[in-house]
């Protein structure tokens, strides 16, 4: 609570003002009176404007805690947090209107929100509008060249476009070789494997998807055993140490 009311003076915190020191205290106290609180006319403060000879200072302040109406407190750092409390109080009521959107939830929201780090988004694909007219018609035109059935989410023929290019356009797979042959007839024989002819056209249908993922997998391995013999045919020599190897 106490940060918000400092919050709106636009002034540290008391913790942050050395109480026991007199003469910041002096100038902290002068400072409300000019600026917020206003219990005397300019031409009254002169007494509390003597922040540089304490003794003069002290008594005025002390007539200033009477006008004002500071109640005893035990340190100074409760008069000052006093009043502060009042100048806030004096500040909302001089237009209450301007604060009639601020609460507790607000203001939480917002330190939580000025705590929070700044990342600046580099990615081109965070400021597309994927429900764009032109975003739109270009999935559209994209798919009709790709020969992709059409279909009323532009959203997911967009995932068949992306699968596609992965699968079929990718350089690194338009380097291996075609895969030819038949692994077993698609055409009703005696090999059918289910009964139901729907049924027996869907579980082909998934034999050449497990076959697909299997040389998928087998490019991986492949992939890895050339990345080490490459590391192991070139091994780092140390002559220091009188070894060859890591």
């Amino acid at each position: 609570m106490l940060k918000m009311k400092l919050e709106a003076l636009e002034h540290p915190s008391p913790d942050s003002v050395d109480a026991q020191n007199r003469n910041v205290f002096a100038s902290t106290v002068l400072w409300l009176e000019d600026q917020k609180i206003r219990q005397y006319k300019i031409e009254d403060r002169v007494n509390l404007r003597k922040v540089d000879n304490l003794p003069e200072w002290e008594k005025a302040y002390q007539h200033y805690k009477i006008d004002v109406g500071i109640p005893k407190f035990d340190s100074p750092l409760e008069e000052l947090s006093w009043l502060l409390s009042y100048a806030v109080r004096l500040e909302f009521l001089d237009a209450p209107e301007n604060y009639q959107d601020i609460n507790s939830k607000n203001i939480l929201e917002r330190d939580s929100k000025s705590v929070a780090p700044s990342i600046k988004a580099e990615n081109l694909f965070d400021n597309i509008d994927f429900q764009h007219k032109d975003f739109i018609s270009g999935v559209r035109a994209m798919a009709k060249k790709l020969q992709i059935a059409h279909h009323p989410n532009h959203l997911i023929q967009l995932e068949a476009i992306v699968r596609i290019v992965h699968e079929r356009l990718a350089p690194e797979v338009r380097k291996r070789a075609a895969i030819t042959g038949t692994p077993f007839p698609f055409s009703q024989g005696n090999d059918k494997v289910a009964d139901d002819p729907a049924l027996d056209y869907a579980v082909r249908i998934l034999r050449l998807l497990q076959i697909q993922s299997l040389r998928q997998l087998q490019t991986l391995i492949n992939e890895t055993i050339v990345c080490v013999q490459d590391l192991t045919a070139n091994p780092k020599t140390d002559t220091k140490l009188g070894k060859v190897g890591f």
